[in-house]
């Protein structure tokens, strides 16, 4: 541990053009999940975006960089299979941590992205490896530092934590179903047959919510606030942007940071209007419909009571 007096300072920038909403309207009516690109059934983005940097910049009392705490909604996705890699935010980190010098540390929360990702459909470049993660890692950077020229001081310095445990229903599954998904488990185990790929998502989330018996979720969701503008909600899960936004609307807070896949992951956790769509991220949905509505309602009580506290 290396207490010591810090003070903090916050700012904010939009970034446009790198985050896109993966799950698209079809000419045919239906929902795509990362269609390929320019493909011309595209109607348009099935969802939006969260295009706000926020940026949260610790000092010493004589202006030393301790910690920069940077949160932006976009998948971390460019660099997969068997490689490890910190992709676009490792870039940042290092970019953000050459410039504000010494031994600062650079921490990134990953807002509300469960259906974002950086896949841009009208651009027909492969946007794929490291060479991505570097593209993407040097412009959020830059976003940051546009960010640095609006930093000001935060007011108030009491740090205030609240949690509140919820419970998130199954969605329901029959008897037919789970039959159906063991047998597929089965064709991918023994490698006789691969079925498609959604069957095999379907299949691994039917078993897996069978095997609760019908328990449900029990998730947590926590607020960290920080005198009277800083807030930090984080939540379980991959949550879908329009959460993460109703969030944010709701928040008392004029600087709210979303850190999703925090305490834990269940996986997806889409709106409940996404789940008349299908596709993907709710074939692998392995909480109700209505569970990401929830966990808003949570994070709002939660946000107003620590705004309300002395």
């Amino acid at each position: 541990m290396r207490l010591a007096p810090a003070a903090i300072s916050l700012g904010r920038a939009t970034e446009k053009n790198l985050a896109f909403n993966r799950r698209f309207f079809l000419k045919d009516g239906s929902v795509a999940w990362n269609p390929r690109k320019l493909d011309p059934n595209i109607v348009e983005p099935a969802g939006p975006v969260d295009p706000e940097v926020l940026v949260l910049a610790v000092n010493d009392p004589k202006g030393k960089p301790l910690a920069t705490l940077v949160n932006f909604a976009l998948h971390p996705d460019t660099v997969g299979g068997s490689r490890i890699s910190a992709d676009y935010p490792g870039v940042m980190a290092g970019l953000v941590g050459a410039w504000r010098g010494g031994e600062s540390v650079t921490l990134f929360a990953n807002g509300a992205c469960g259906n974002i990702n950086h896949r841009d459909v009208n651009w027909e470049a492969p946007q794929k490896g490291p060479g991505e993660a570097t593209r993407i890692g040097t412009i959020l950077a830059a976003s940051v530092f546009k960010a640095a020229r609006e930093l000001k001081p935060a007011s108030g310095d009491q740090l205030r934590v609240a949690r509140e445990v919820v419970k998130l229903p199954l969605p329901a599954i029959t008897p037919e179903q789970v039959q159906k998904a063991t047998a597929i488990m089965q064709e991918v185990i023994s490698g006789e047959k691969k079925p498609a790929f959604l069957d095999q998502v379907d299949a691994f989330k039917v078993v897996d919510v069978e095997g609760r018996k019908g328990a449900p979720w029990e998730v947590e969701v926590q607020v960290i606030t920080l005198g009277n503008e800083v807030a930090v909600v984080s939540l379980p899960g991959e949550i879908f942007v329009e959460l993460g936004l109703d969030i944010k609307k709701l928040s008392p807070f004029k600087h709210t940071f979303i850190a999703e896949l925090a305490n834990g992951s269940i996986g997806y956790i889409p709106t409940k209007r996404a789940y008349g769509q299908g596709a993907y991220e709710v074939v692998s949905a392995r909480c109700a419909a209505g569970s990401g509505e929830i966990l808003v309602e949570a994070a709002a009580r939660l946000l107003q009571k620590l705004k309300a506290a002395k």
